[in-house]
């Protein structure tokens, strides 16, 4: 099922595919533990992809993320940040926002790119 969505900062228009399933990846998360999408099957997961930590605009969302932690909780859906920081960045940064979700390091950017 397609959906058109508009952004509303660039006026853009795209469509999102709902229902398709994702390829599977391991990515290590915050803690240096290996983060296996296929464990969640069945589940609801939203991969949150953001290009770095200690942004203002990331920053922004993700403690905006942690601040309405239990409206995501309410509806059992599993919330995911993917970035190319590693995972001592990770940790660091989950730590200073007291963030409640998963960081995975996508170093090289290929799960980022499929």
């Amino acid at each position: 099922m397609d959906e058109m969505i508009e952004d509303e900062i660039s006026g853009r228009t795209y469509t999102e595919e709902l229902g398709i399933k994702a390829d599977d990846f391991v990515l290590k998360n915050q803690a240096g533990e290996d983060w296996r999408l296929s464990d969640y099957l069945g589940q609801v997961v939203a991969l949150l992809f953001y290009p770095k930590n200690e942004t203002l605009v990331c920053t922004k969302q993700l403690c905006s993320l942690r601040d309405n932690w239990t409206d995501y909780l309410e509806i059992k859906a599993m919330i995911v940040g993917v970035s190319p920081a590693s995972v001592e960045e990770h940790l660091q940064f989950g730590k200073k926002y007291r963030l409640p979700l998963a960081l995975l390091a996508d170093i090289d950017r290929n799960i980022t790119k499929r």
